[in-house]
């Protein structure tokens, strides 16, 4: 708890940065949805293919990166990576470590909603279903997303520009952890496609609670990305596992 509340410098911005590429995200998954969604003929259908869900999210990831990455640069010039907090820690073995602890507990949150019967009998997030259709391209596109795109974009957006952002207003990292936690809920709210309250309410909460946990106890944003990228890897596994080895696209 101590390190969780150890004090690093404030953040040279305003929360409402932050807010601003909250919203655009929000923004942007609704225009990305409704433009793949008429590109691929869907528009009328009402329900968005996986694939579509997969793409639209693909997309509003990379602008979402492309965007913070642009801003950061112009702001801040040679020191945006300084000052975004991502060139450490720099030894893989210690990313590694926070690669695995969080994977774990990707397992352990999970396996708490089946037990508790939250998860509405869904495997994984709406965005993220194509990974079980057993189709190739669709299956890889599923993995950059959940592994690569996400997990930067997130991690960029909540662990580097807002959580320290709220955590400053706050005076107070836990403040920061939960605030954040809670505005990631919320995106989640309005961009998911899932039933029920698992995949909409809690299972977002509680996996940014542990992002911007790891984000505080490091203060590196590149340990928030690696710990979001832990939870794109559980739910490529679970996907796996769900669907069974001998139907995947990688078998064949």
């Amino acid at each position: 708890m101590a390190r969780l509340r150890a004090a690093e410098p404030p953040s040279p911005w305003q929360l409402s940065s932050g807010i601003v590429f909250m919203v655009a995200y929000v923004l942007f998954s609704i225009v990305w949805l409704l433009s793949v969604s008429v590109l691929a003929d869907e528009a009328q259908s009402g329900a968005p293919s996986p694939r579509t869900l997969t793409l639209s999210a693909l997309l509003t990831a990379i602008v979402i990166t492309l965007g913070i990455g642009q801003w950061a640069r112009r702001r801040f010039g040679e020191n945006w990576l300084k000052v975004l907090r991502l060139l450490s820690p720099s030894r893989p073995s210690a990313l590694l470590a926070v690669l695995m602890f969080c994977l774990g507990i990707a397992w352990a949150i999970d396996l708490v909603g089946r037990l508790l019967n939250l998860t509405a009998g869904q495997i994984v997030p709406p965005t993220l279903e194509v990974l079980r259709g057993g189709e190739p391209l669709g299956f890889l596109l599923g993995v950059l997303l959940a592994v690569v795109f996400q997990p930067v974009a997130e991690g960029l957006l909540f662990g580097g520009v807002l959580y320290p952002s709220v955590a400053r207003v706050g005076g107070d990292n836990r403040i920061g952890i939960v605030g954040g936690a809670l505005l990631y809920m919320l995106v989640a709210l309005l961009t998911s496609g899932a039933q029920g309250q698992w995949y909409a309410l809690i299972q977002p909460f509680f996996m940014m609670l542990v992002v911007l946990s790891a984000r505080a106890y490091a203060q590196s944003t590149r340990t928030a990305i690696v710990a979001r990228a832990a939870f794109g890897v559980f739910f490529v596994l679970a996907a796996l596992f769900s669907a069974g080895f001998a139907d995947l696209p990688i078998a064949s």
